[in-house]
């Protein structure tokens, strides 16, 4: 039975994120991108225009001044519009690192620093015009034109607001020289441009809040579809069950082999029970050749009991061995003793049989 969107009422899982992030699937609002990219150029231009304005006034002085002197050949063209090109590059290089980076550091604060493979894949369904007009005619076209719309009105009605404070003063005018005029167009484009950026930067916050409510809404699950990424993630209950039973199927017919190989098995006497191995001639030192905590401990008990294995209860050798030796593995040097004293009454009992 299709599930619509309505039954999706779960949070999407960590694992749904990172599948989405993959994707290139970010929360990123443009909006949030483009106000500080502007308002990042508008401060630094603010800060740094006089400097941009002298250097470049000075460049275009110079050049009329000394327009006399120029040699009118290849080589004297090059020379000038190279000198030209390295005057700009100081004036307008600093200005337009600073906004690119503004950009960079905008997209990547809202979302990190993805790049996702799958969205340049070459796809041939891209190139369909039936499915370019579908985009743009679906509901999601629709809603970024009307915020488009809504966006331009509340700027528009702000910049408005300001010429009408302004517009007295614009009477006025006529009584200025030029660079009065330059100042007043100047303080009013600023004006103008500073309040609109404010709106633009209420607008973008409340931008990204929508598009991180609709990313999370977007990715939203079904309760079965967690249920479902639990049971991937943590594996099937049945299917892990089969594959326990079946590693103690393997174990019980490896111990069935090496348990009557045995000297000893040390308990705990309920919890833990390992099974040593010494042979004088070969090894350097008792051998664990199996151990086990509670039931795989009584099965290694039980086929001690059946293969005549003798069994010694030693609870701190037991703990000791288990925690500290692998199976295979000689004992260490620091539980000679102990186990030389546990295989000594091994031997006296077997020798009395």
């Amino acid at each position: 039975m299709s599930e619509d969107k309505h039954s999706k009422t779960e949070q999407p899982t960590a694992r749904r994120l990172d599948e989405a992030k993959k994707k290139g699937n970010i929360p990123r609002s443009a909006e949030m991108t483009t106000t500080i990219t502007l308002f990042t150029a508008i401060v630094t231009l603010y800060s740094s225009g006089g400097f941009m304005f002298s250097t470049l006034k000075n460049m275009s002085r110079d050049i009329l001044s000394n327009i006399g002197t120029y040699e009118v050949t290849s080589a004297g063209a090059y020379s000038l519009m190279l000198k030209q090109f390295l005057i700009l590059l100081i004036v307008l290089g600093p200005f337009v690192l600073i906004v690119m980076l503004a950009g960079i550091v905008s997209s990547i604060s809202q979302g990190g620093l993805i790049f996702s493979t799958e969205k340049l894949a070459f796809d041939l369904t891209k190139l369909n015009p039936l499915n370019g007009m579908k985009k743009l005619l679906n509901k999601e076209s629709a809603f970024q034109v009307l915020k488009s719309f809504v966006k331009i009105a509340i700027v528009g009605y702000v910049a408005y607001r300001i010429l009408q404070q302004e517009v007295n003063d614009v009477i006025y005018l006529v009584e200025r020289d030029i660079q009065g005029i330059v100042e007043f167009v100047s303080h009013l484009s600023y004006k103008i441009v500073l309040h609109t950026c404010g709106v633009m930067l209420i607008l973008a916050v409340v931008d990204l809040a929508f598009v991180r409510w609709r990313f999370i809404e977007n990715l939203k699950m079904t309760k079965q579809e967690v249920k479902d990424e639990h049971r991937h993630a943590e594996g099937d209950p049945q299917v892990k069950g089969k594959i326990k039973q079946m590693q103690f199927e393997q174990a019980r017919r490896r111990m069935s082999k090496i348990i009557p190989t045995a000297d000893v098995v040390i308990t705990n006497p309920t919890h833990y029970a390992i099974a040593l191995k010494y042979d004088r001639e070969t090894m350097a030192a008792p051998v664990v050749i199996a151990k086990g905590i509670d039931f795989l401990a009584q099965k290694i008990k039980e086929m001690a009991r059946e293969h005549k294995v003798m069994l010694v209860e030693n609870r701190p050798l037991a703990r000791e061995l288990y925690a500290t030796v692998k199976e295979g593995e000689p004992i260490p040097e620091s539980l000679y003793a102990a186990v030389a004293e546990v295989l000594a009454y091994v031997y006296s009992i077997r020798g009395k049989v």
